[in-house]
This record gives C-alpha cells, structure tokens and sequence, in this order.
C-alpha cells in the first residue's frame, strides 16, 4: 500500500513538472511572437495618424503613459543657463567612439555635412500598446534619405545622464512611441505622406559608432545617446520638421532620462536653436529660387 501511494506521489510531481514547463514554454513562445511583432511594427510607415503639432507639449505622452503631460503650449527648455549665455559646456564623451554625419557623408562645416550621392543599403508587460499599432500600406513605397549633392544636415544629440546609458529595449519602445520607425540606411525615421509619397522628415541615428541600429539586436544594444539629424532638402516644410525634431527629442530625452546637446554635445540654448533656425529659413529661401 505504501508502495503505491510513493508510486502516486512520484507520478503526480511529474505530472506537475510537465506542467509547469508547458506553462514556462507557452510564456517563452507568446513573449517572442510579441517581441517579434514588436520589432516588425518598427518598419511600419503611418500615413492615417497625423503628426503631432511640434509646438503641442500634450504630445509628449507616449502610448504607455510613461511621460508627464502638461496642458497648454509651452516654449521648449534649453537647460538652466541664462538666456545671454552662449558659451558651450562639452560634454564629456570620448570623440572617436561618436557618430557623426561627417563620418558617413562626406564632406560638411560647422553647422552643416554635406551628402555623399550614392545610398547605402521588452520587458514584459511594458509594450502591450504595440499590438494595437497596425500596418498601414504604402504602395510599396519606402522612404529615403535625400541624396542632393548640396544637402545639409543640421543635428541634435540626447545625451544619457547615467553612465550605463540608454537599453536598446527602451530606446525602440520610446522611438515607436514618438512616431518613428526603422528604414533606410539602418536609421529610424519618421515619415510622413506628401502627395502620395512618404517623405522622411527627420532622423536618428545611434550616437556611438557606427550609428546605424541592429534592429534583430536591440535588445542587446546599450548607447551613451542618440543623434537626432535633419536633411535637407526633404521636407516640404524644413522649419516646421526642425521644430518637430526638437521636440521629439526632448520628449526622448525626458522618456529615455537624458539631455538634449546640441550637435557638438554641448549645453543647447536659445541662440543655438534660432540660429539653426534662421540656417533653416536662408536655405529654404534658396530651394524655391533654384528648382531642386
């Protein structure tokens, strides 16, 4: 009798263990059809969902409600420097392990690189909202880079403030979040329809070299920041696209636990930004002069 009931109970502690790794392999198995659905939304282009005004704070919530709101229109923030001030605090990051556009187009000056013509080819339980984001078709259409022999680039840098940096994990999550999806030349972009044609308003590119993202291994990926980067000619409206690339960028910078620099990595203030600005303006004059 007491051989069969040590029969019964060996018998019912495998029966459970069999349980409980079925149970273990159905997580396993639903975590990476969702990991790998997460990493095919990345790719997605949006044409229906409108752009949020870069100017409108309210936006800066993300999907899983991880960013603050606060209502009403509101300037951006450059930092605690004074308004006059206008000197640049490097930050202190080693220069040869950073990405800059110079690196991959060549040419380009102070404030601008120029375009070489030729292109080159979850934590559990935090990206539930991703399964709502759907597929939207674009006739085959895929967005790229300008490649204009006079194109310019005007860049920003969100910089971590902890030394381990920013996961590769909450960089995707937060870059879905604003908007943006994975596409040409391994940057995420984000895009918009003009006249049929998805048009790429601004970029980002990984920070540290090479600056191009493994989209299979993001999950690995650790970054000290990322650099967010404007091309024109591109957008139908350059201003407005500098605008809304600032704002995102601080939006990330607040989601992520960063700094927005400016494209030196030193400390961004309203003279930087208005003289971009004004860049922006001066070159968007000449574009309407001379037919692109």
């Amino acid at each position: 009798m007491s051989g069969l009931l040590s029969t019964l109970t060996t018998e019912t502690i495998l029966a459970l263990l069999l349980v409980l790794v079925l149970c273990v392999a159905l997580v396993i198995s639903a975590r990476r059809r969702r990991r790998q659905g997460y990493k095919m939304n990345a790719r997605v282009v949006r044409d229906e969902t409108p752009v949020p005004d870069p100017h409108d704070r309210t936006s800066r919530e993300l999907p899983n409600g991880g960013a603050r709101v606060v209502g009403g229109r509101q300037e951006p923030t450059f930092g605690s420097l004074d308004d006059s001030a206008d000197e640049a605090v490097p930050a202190t990051l080693d220069d040869d392990s950073v990405f800059v556009p110079s690196r991959v187009f060549e040419g380009g000056d102070e404030h601008h690189a120029q375009l070489e013509p030729e292109p080159v080819e979850d934590k559990p339980g935090t990206v539930d909202w991703l399964d709502e984001i759907e597929a939207v078709p674009v006739g085959g259409q895929t967005a790229r880079l300008p490649r204009h022999e006079d194109a310019q680039v005007y860049s920003l840098n969100v910089v971590s403030r902890a030394e381990q940096g920013f996961s590769g994990d909450d960089v995707l999550r937060t870059l879905l979040g604003c908007g943006l999806r994975f596409g040409d030349m391994d940057f995420f972009h984000l895009t918009e329809m003009a006249e049929g044609t998805p048009t790429i308003q601004f970029s980002v590119a990984n920070m540290m070299q090479p600056g191009v993202f493994d989209l299979e291994g993001m999950e690995t990926l650790s970054t000290k920041g990322l650099m967010f980067f404007l091309t024109l000619p591109g957008p139908n409206d350059m201003t407005r696209a500098f605008d809304l690339m600032l704002q995102t960028a601080q939006t990330v910078a607040e989601n992520l636990g960063g700094d927005v620099l400016d494209e030196t990595r030193s400390v961004l203030t309203k003279q930087y930004v208005e003289r971009v600005r004004q860049s922006i303006r001066e070159f968007e004059a000449k574009c309407r002069i001379e037919p692109r």
